[in-house]
């Protein structure tokens, strides 16, 4: 079963489910209450549509004001933070105006019991309480093989010393993952640094305390890496849809983080990008040639199909209004025109920063080491051809330069003082796009991974290894291959490699943790809890646990079918290319083996430059992971 099935499943199952059964009085609906953090995590695996096929209402943010509705009961889906505790306390002030008529709780992480003493010493809240289940939802999935912790921020935090609080929040949530795909006992390999190991390490100790809480999954090889791995792939232009769209149109007319573009017209109309539009799944890891050649397809066939004869004068827009007024061929048009409406800004774009003819062209150059005939290209001639562009292209944007500059000093070593200053005086960045530079400088992470720091010699030399050239070469000379995609991200390799057992185990060893002896626990389900403090008991038939997940689902799941799953995560972020990267690897792997990537976030160039750009007050771990339970306690 997909990560994004087993997480939909545990919501409607484990929790919405027996909620609704848990009164037990013959009412089969209730509202939502939320907080911004979980709506994104819900967001990212159900549609409102399951919502309300299951009996859900309507949904609403705890921090909105909200209408009082005291004959409808309310599932509170929280993070278990005070402030938050003090928002649910606030909607049961009186027992003459309840918010709701019952209530049910669900929390994404274990409650402190200082926190849960409040809740069940809240006079007009405890005996409301009907059910309480703790679920470790702490993650966003991303269609169906990747997830993240929404922490685009994280990067300043984790390089160049990490912050131990932070590491211990992000560890908690890659074990949540592990627990979700019920894999308790995976083989754990990480990356030669200090941080990965500190992570691998900690995540086995997590994991040992639950072995034995659950049905175990197929086996699965875990790899954790952090950004060093590949800098390039965080910065270059990628030119499939997805990754052209989320890099390109973000702040243009698109809401990245929520997935949401806004049509051009005089109603200005918003459209989200989800898997149920059919004609995106099927573009968005095409290249964007073959993306203009299969949507004006598109529109020839409808044309064809629906059009009289004289249409064939008529402009594309007018064709596509023509078409609109028809109800049967309404859907499809309006698909059409968005992506006909998005391919026009992305070309707006691509025209606008010579990505096309001149800037991507050298950014694959400086990211392969290799140009486009397979030959191997000189540190000093990548050197002149920033220049030349810097000198050349007046109307590139700082952020464009910025990148550009980024890119060299992460993709070449030994770069002398006196070269690094001369390129950003000839690229004249603006004031705040310097400091952002110098906050990646500080980061070390252009530097490469640790381990390879002390093998990059005395010369000014490309970090490519050989293992990569060779792949860009034979990119580069492969017929069919677009110029502007000889570079592929490292993590396509490595995910073959770990597939396949053939990853090295000098650069990326196993971790040896502890043994099969901790005690295994659980989260919660609601039996004694509250009534420890004197509210009423309710009824559990057994702690909380994802078997009972397991046994509701397998039936509909295609569980049996998985027979290895490997998954890798970025310390630092992975991306909209890495993500293709990881569906590509499933698809050239046996039938069986799953393939997943995660990180702290999912990064977009725009993403990573704000996360490094300066701030007015320095932002907080505390603002990164939402307040520690565990120190409330």
């Amino acid at each position: 079963m997909s990560l994004r099935r087993t997480c939909r499943e545990l919501v409607l199952e484990v929790v919405l489910r027996r909620a609704l059964g848990a009164v037990g009085d013959g009412i089969d609906r209730l509202q939502i209450v939320i907080d911004e953090a979980g709506l994104r995590v819900l967001n990212s695996f159900l549609r409102m549509g399951d919502l309300h096929a299951e009996g859900v209402t309507s949904m609403e943010l705890i921090e909105q004001p909200r209408e009082p509705l005291p004959g409808l009961d309310a599932l509170y889906f929280l993070r278990p933070d005070a402030a938050t505790i003090d928002l649910v306390l606030a909607d049961f002030k009186s027992a003459a105006t309840p918010q709701h008529r019952q209530v049910h709780f669900c929390f994404t992480q274990p409650l402190p019991a200082q926190l849960m003493s409040k809740l069940a010493e809240a006079p007009h809240l405890a005996p409301r309480v009907k059910s309480f289940v703790e679920v470790p939802l702490n993650f966003v999935v991303v269609q169906d093989r990747g997830f993240h912790f929404d922490l685009p921020e994280a990067v300043p935090g984790l390089f160049p010393v990490p912050d131990h609080q932070l590491v211990a929040g992000l560890v908690r949530k890659l074990v949540d993952v592990c627990r979700c795909l019920q894999a308790t006992a995976p083989v754990v390999r990480h990356a030669q640094s200090d941080l990965c190991r500190d992570v691998a390490e900690q995540v086995l100790s997590e994991l040992a305390l639950h072995r034995g809480s659950g049905q175990q999954g197929p086996p699965c090889q875990l790899l954790i890496v952090d950004r060093s791995i590949d800098v390039a792939a965080a910065l270059v232009h990628e030119y499939t849809y997805e990754a052209c769209v989320y890099d390109l149109l973000d702040g243009n007319m698109l809401d990245a983080d929520r997935s949401v573009i806004t049509l051009p017209g005089e109603k200005k109309r918003e459209v989200l990008l989800t898997d149920t539009d059919p004609l995106w799944e099927e573009l968005k890891h095409l290249h964007l040639e073959k993306v203009q050649a299969t949507v004006h397809q598109k529109v020839e066939e409808v044309k064809r199909q629906t059009m009289p004869r004289d249409a064939a004068s008529m402009s594309t827009g007018a064709m596509l209004d023509k078409l609109r007024e028809a109800p049967e061929t309404r859907d499809a048009v309006d698909r059409i025109f968005l992506h006909l409406s998005i391919m026009e800004q992305v070309n707006q774009q691509l025209s606008q920063e010579r990505l096309a003819d001149a800037v991507g062209l050298i950014e694959q150059d400086i990211a392969c080491g290799v140009d486009r005939e397979g030959k191997d290209v000189k540190a000093t001639n990548l050197q002149s051809s920033v220049t030349r562009a810097f000198n050349e292209l007046q109307q590139l944007s700082s952020e464009t330069k910025l990148r550009l500059l980024m890119l060299y000093f992460a993709s070449v070593a030994n770069i002398s003082e006196a070269v690094r200053t001369r390129l950003i005086d000839i690229a004249q960045l603006d004031g705040d796009s310097r400091e952002v530079l110098l906050n990646m400088v500080r980061t070390r992470l252009m530097e490469g991974p640790e381990c390879q720091r002390n093998k990059q010699g005395t010369g000014c030399v490309h970090r490519v290894t050989k293992q990569q050239a060779a792949r860009f070469k034979k990119n580069a000379l492969a017929e069919g291959r677009f110029m502007l995609s000889r570079y592929e991200p490292r993590i396509k390799e490595l995910l073959e490699q770990l597939a396949e057992h053939r990853l090295s185990p000098e650069d990326f060893p196993v971790f040896e943790g502890p043994g099969e002896g901790a005690d295994a626990h659980g989260l919660r389900q609601i039996g004694a809890a509250l009534e420890t403090h004197g509210a009423p008991a309710i009824q559990a038939k057994d702690d909380w646990s994802f078997a009972a997940c397991a046994g509701t689902t397998a039936s509909h799941s295609e569980s049996h079918e998985v027979s290895q799953r490997v998954v890798v995560f970025v310390l630092g972020g992975f991306t909209h290319s890495e993500l293709r990267a990881a569906a590509e690897v499933e698809h050239l792997m046996p039938r069986g083996t799953e393939v997943l990537i995660g990180g702290t976030s999912l990064l977009t160039p725009k993403r990573l430059i704000r996360a490094l750009r300066p701030r007015k007050r320095d932002v907080s771990v505390d603002d990164l992971l939402g307040a520690d339970p565990a120190d409330l306690t």
